[in-house]
């Protein structure tokens, strides 16, 4: 009888904790084009991932989640069942048949935006983890140079510091010919920053700061309806006419009731390529040519907090008299929110800049479990490499 009740709890404790994996892809009703950046959402757990460039995503649920919830900002938003199936193609109706209106505000639009960003800091938890996917990918002259990714568990106990604890990662240096003739010619060593600082600054909202206060941009506001009913007010930013440092041109999205923010978008704007010049950075001089930032944030069951951003950038690094094509991806998708979570010893945090140092330190196939963006087919080609 003892042998009978212990087998019942394993399996009940089992099927408890089991995942079922989703992918699919989503496309536009009307075009049958990708659609990018929807957030696919579990119901009941609210474990949520967003799709790629191509529409396509992969998604661990928990077992109590019955349904996935497909959301995005410009598409009227779906619930499919999820019992036997786990592969999706899904069709999304835009809901920007209207057309947008401009918004007449009351106060100047700097100090509305300043009030979104207030009212966006006032809904994150004042003590938060965030168990994420973070990865890297890094090219040299069109090559792929370096791959980096981990399991990363970020510690935010304020607005603009974060802890991180990496779990599990890697950190592979690819052999090809363009790799080896970089590194028999320079000493310089690229890498995307303090990739703990990346995320803080994400909920600080230092971009969307510097934009509203710099004079060289010309803002304005128009508001829609999103797909889930919410009435969105959209600031648009471009560098105005005869701006000399600007470079930038992109949106901010935010709700016209709560003013929360629910994403950010950043490219380089095409009129103003000629104000992209080399700017110091370390040991080396940089010049962009190409740049895509996004940030997504998701309110669901009443918790707000970040669920993805990424950067996208390309451009030419000058050492002394040697130019070098350089570029990558930065990306960060947040597979699930704790708030209040259990103290962490100071000691466990991760304190460099960069993931190299621990190399091949996992055990177990962890971007495989997480709810990872799907990678766009040519770099999955590349990465079967990293996988073997």
């Amino acid at each position: 009888m003892k042998n009978s009740l212990l087998l019942f709890f394993v399996l009940c404790t089992a099927t408890m904790f089991a995942q079922k994996s989703v992918q699919g892809i989503i496309k536009d009703t009307e075009t049958n084009q990708p659609i990018e950046y929807a957030i696919i959402v579990g119901n009941s757990s609210g474990k949520s991932t967003v799709t790629n460039s191509e529409g396509r995503f992969r998604l661990n649920l928990s077992a109590e989640d019955s349904k996935i919830i497909v959301k995005h900002l410009s598409y009227f938003t779906k619930e499919l069942p999820v019992n036997a199936t786990q592969s999706f193609n899904i069709q999304l109706q835009s809901t920007t048949e209207s057309l947008e209106e401009i918004v007449i505000l009351q106060t100047s639009i700097k100090s509305e935006i300043e009030k979104a960003i207030k009212t966006s800091q006032a809904r994150f938890a004042n003590n938060l983890k965030l168990n994420t996917f973070y990865r890297e990918l890094l090219y040299i002259n069109g090559d792929m140079y370096q791959y980096e990714d981990a399991e990363v568990d970020y510690y935010l106990k304020s607005i603009n510091k974060s802890n991180v604890v990496v779990k599990e990662s890697r950190s592979v240096k690819f052999a090809n010919e363009e790799a080896k003739k970089f590194d028999s010619l320079t000493r310089v060593h690229y890498y995307w920053g303090d990739f703990k600082e990346n995320v803080a600054d994400e909920f600080d909202f230092k971009l969307i700061k510097r934009i509203i206060s710099d004079k060289e941009y010309d803002l304005y506001i128009t508001t829609k309806t999103a797909g889930d009913g919410t009435t969105l007010n959209i600031l648009h930013f471009d560098p105005i006419d005869k701006a000399k440092k600007a470079t930038l041109s992109g949106t901010v999205i935010y709700g016209s009731q709560d003013y929360l923010i629910r994403e950010v978008k950043a490219n380089l704007a095409e009129k103003f390529m000629a104000n992209n010049e080399f700017t110091q950075q370390n040991n080396h001089k940089f010049k962009r040519s190409f740049y895509n930032r996004t940030t997504i944030f998701n309110l669901y069951n009443n918790k707000y907090s970040l669920t993805y951003t990424s950067y996208r950038i390309f451009g030419v690094s000058q050492v002394l008299n040697q130019l070098t094509k350089v570029g990558g991806v930065m990306e960060l998708l947040v597979d699930s929110v704790e708030e209040n979570p259990t103290v962490v010893n100071s000691d466990k945090f991760y304190t460099r800049e960069k993931l190299t140092p621990l190399g091949k330190n996992y055990k177990t196939k962890y971007w495989e479990k997480f709810n990872v963006v799907p990678l766009t087919y040519k770099e999955e080609q590349m990465l079967k490499q990293v996988n073997k």
